[in-house]
């Protein structure tokens, strides 16, 4: 088959990868904003995956925005309605289940009224008969029972102003707005609609202040953020390649021809990637558009070879692309085996797009007419003496020495950094805000929790009742700042029946006196006690499926199929003596403690471990194949990416640690180190291999040099390591084409 005709086979798979994109990208789904795809399979246990799903299922969609400010209660009635107009379910939050838990007051009983002597409860009583229908009062609930017990339990902060629930923190009165995202809050419409939501009534109220808590806050925020990163560093990073190529060949014709291979590496890799993976993280876009930077080397190394050597390359120089290709793939595909699904998208986007780019340089590029310029053969001239002569030592003693430097830097202070902020792009201010409004709320963040088992349905209530006191204690001493469980709100029926007897013997004592102080009726007080002994006990169901039980629905995850009922408490945050407290609680063997955020930082860290140890194996792969290849000249291939790799962990030792991203921006270097190692033992006298190789570096410290600068902190950390890796290998190069005494190559 001839070259012309593989030409047009490559013609017709790009022409359907167009195709296939342009129908995925009319997908409302096919871009996804999660950060939490970058992380690993989870390998806990089936009971706290599916407390960790259930809360996640409970939370995710929904938000909350306090509205402070001149008017506040005005401003989130207009806020309410915005959202509404968006297609975004704005429910206000019932302040509390009056009418759902009035049939059972009996059996909740407060503990401050439990703990009450007679005086004060008929004081309360008495109080309460100078209120409107007070004689209704007198039957219903003369003590004031519900009310107690849902001031207590419930948020008692919470009061209705005009229809609106706020609260007061010092002289700020707030407003709230609650609701739930109609649609996933991961999808790029929805959370455009809500952002414009919230401009649109900044506009109309300058003055508001807004506090908001809320994944889809979270998600808008990184989504914007990858966006301008695209825009800005993407663009930046274009015009500075545009400008180096023009600087070095001064003509239109190559500038377009050396970007054609990065079009079709990404023509090839986004479709695909999409197909495979069901769509497209913005972050591997990001991650992967600077990736097939480097696919414009292989036009760069072609366009110099035709340029001073030959304009049809021999066999030898596409021979050393190939291995070129094959090496970097080598060392980017490691990422497959990682149990990341965000990184494997980001490994077949990156393989795929260097592939692209390869074929394309090989069927096409090859092809076209050559257009060159006496400026690029000036410029190769001036570059050819930056190579070391036999006899030079200084320069080999101060690499030894910098290689030393490196190595003791390496084993005496190189640690693993497996922060989470690696992966929390959200800005501080609105981790401040969501914070805030936990706190205000005295909502648990659900970052950390107990899971409680017990032997049937009545045995768990008892059991989380049984953790009360323990809890309270800690939230007293503020070594812990909130919990949260459903006994809170659901008594057992024991904890019930007591509160009944309870009662029953107040009603008997006080119900006399109440009357003959209030001049009420006998019979009143006769219709009081018949309501008493008439009054049901709280069933778990009749809570749990009501719509003010949904929050401990979340928090319930019923029988198991062991035949364990298992239920959660959430926790807020804790101080160091709160966790040591919460964990020698969970010595119990029916009690597991859980932080989420520590075991994500414990999957990162195994997965760091894991990553160091593939990229140790890279290593070693290719630098079998290289000597095999490249026999005693293969020190030329190996000294540009091993040696770049080991000053750059040198000085990562030196910034507080090297985590994930930072291997992740290793196994880059390496792969382009490996570009340039293998041309330089291949061609070391070449003046137009070493244009190239400079012309590579360049382009490609553009191109992930510019992630340094990035706001979102997996990608500043892959682009510190590029920037430093890339500098070192460009450096390094000198070192591999120097002339020895014997020329070994």
């Amino acid at each position: 088959m001839t070259q012309r005709i593989w030409a047009w086979l490559w013609t017709l798979v790009l022409l359907a990868c167009a195709a296939l994109l342009f129908t995925q990208l009319r997908q409302a789904d096919f871009w996804d904003t999660r950060i939490t795809a970058l992380l690993p399979a989870s390998d806990q246990s089936s009971l706290l995956q599916q407390a960790d799903q259930q809360l996640s299922a409970a939370f995710e969609n929904q938000f909350v925005v306090l509205v402070g400010g001149p008017n506040a209660v005005q401003s989130a009635k207009v806020l309410q309605a915005l959202l509404r107009e968006a297609n975004l379910s704005s429910a206000q939050t019932m302040l509390r289940p009056d009418k759902t838990l009035s049939p059972y007051r009996y059996g909740l009983l407060s503990d401050s009224l439990s703990s009450a002597d007679n005086r004060q409860w008929l004081k309360r009583a008495l109080t309460r008969l100078l209120l409107p229908g007070g004689s209704e009062t007198l039957v219903q609930d003369p003590f004031g029972l519900l009310d107690s017990w849902l001031g207590e339990r419930f948020n008692g902060a919470l009061t209705l102003r005009d229809g609106v629930p706020t609260l007061r923190d010092e002289d700020q009165l707030w407003a709230l707005v609650s609701g739930q995202v109609t649609g996933s809050p991961y999808q790029l419409a929805t959370q455009q609609q809500l952002t414009a939501s919230l401009a649109e009534f900044y506009a109309q109220h300058p003055q508001a202040q807004l506090l908001r808590s809320g994944l889809i806050f979270h998600a808008a925020a990184g989504a914007a953020q990858a966006q301008r990163e695209m825009s800005s560093l993407g663009l930046a990073s274009l015009l500075g390649l545009c400008l180096l190529f023009w600087w070095v060949f001064r003509r239109l014709r190559t500038l377009v021809q050396l970007l054609v291979p990065v079009a079709c590496g990404l023509l090839l890799a986004l479709p695909l990637t999409g197909l495979l993976f069901g769509g497209v993280n913005l972050l591997t876009l990001v991650f992967g558009v600077s990736i097939i930077g480097i696919a414009v080397d292989y036009a760069l190394h072609l366009q110099c070879q035709r340029q001073l050597v030959a304009a049809q390359p021999s066999r030898q120089f596409w021979s050393a692309l190939l291995l070129g290709l094959l090496s970097t793939l080598i060392a980017y595909l490691v990422q497959l085996i990682t149990p990341m699904p965000g990184l494997r998208q980001m490994a077949c986007f990156a393989a795929l797009g260097l592939l692209g780019a390869w074929l394309t340089v090989r069927l096409w590029l090859a092809r076209w007419p050559l257009s060159a310029h006496p400026a690029t053969a000036r410029l190769a001239t001036t570059l050819a003496p930056m190579r070391l002569r036999s006899g030079q030592r200084w320069p080999w003693i101060l690499l030894a020495l910098l290689m030393l430097a490196a190595l003791v830097l390496i084993f005496s202070r190189l640690q693993f950094n497996n922060s989470l902020q690696q992966l929390n792009p959200s800005p501080a201010e609105l981790i401040q805000e969501q914070q805030q409004v936990q706190t205000l709320l005295q909502q648990p963040s659900g970052s950390r929790y107990l899971l409680v088992r017990a032997a049937d349905e009545q045995a768990l209530l008892r059991r989380l009742e049984g953790l009360d006191p323990a809890l309270q204690r800690l939230k007293t001493a503020n070594d812990l700042a909130v919990y949260q469980h459903p006994a809170r709100h659901l008594p057992s029926l024991t904890r019930q029946q007591q509160a009944h007897d309870e009662v029953r013997e107040r009603y008997s004592q006080l119900l006399p006196e109440l009357r003959a102080a209030s001049g009420l009726p006998e019979r009143l007080q006769q219709q009081a006690l018949t309501a008493l002994d008439n009054a049901p006990l709280l069933q778990p169901a009749q809570w749990l499926e009501s719509a003010e039980g949904a929050a401990d629905a979340a928090l319930w995850l019923g029988a198991q199929p062991d035949g364990v009922w298992v239920a959660v408490v959430a926790l807020g945050d804790t101080t160091a003596a709160g966790a040591v407290a919460l964990q020698q609680l969970a010595e119990a063997d029916d009690v597991i403690y859980h932080d989420r955020v520590a075991a994500l930082s414990a999957q990162l860290a195994r997965l760091a471990h894991s990553m160091a140890s593939w990229l140790a194996v890279a290593a070693v792969i290719l630098s079998l194949l290289l000597c095999w290849r490249f026999r005693t000249a293969a020190w030329r291939a190996l000294l540009p990416p091993l040696g770049a790799v080991l000053l750059t962990l040198g000085c990562l030792a030196l910034t507080g640690g090297v985590g994930l991203f930072h291997l992740l921006g290793l196994l880059l270097v390496l792969g382009i180190g490996l570009d340039a190692g293998i041309f330089s033992a291949q061609e070391p006298d070449s003046d137009a291999a070493w244009l190239a190789i400079s012309l590579s570096c360049a382009s490609s410290l553009l191109a992930f040099g510019l992630l340094a600068f990035s706001a979102t902190p997996a990608l500043h950390f892959l682009g510190l390591t590029c920037l430093l890796g890339l500098a070192f290998t460009w450096a390094l190069v000198p070192f591999a084409r120097a002339t020895r005494p014997d020329h070994s190559r």
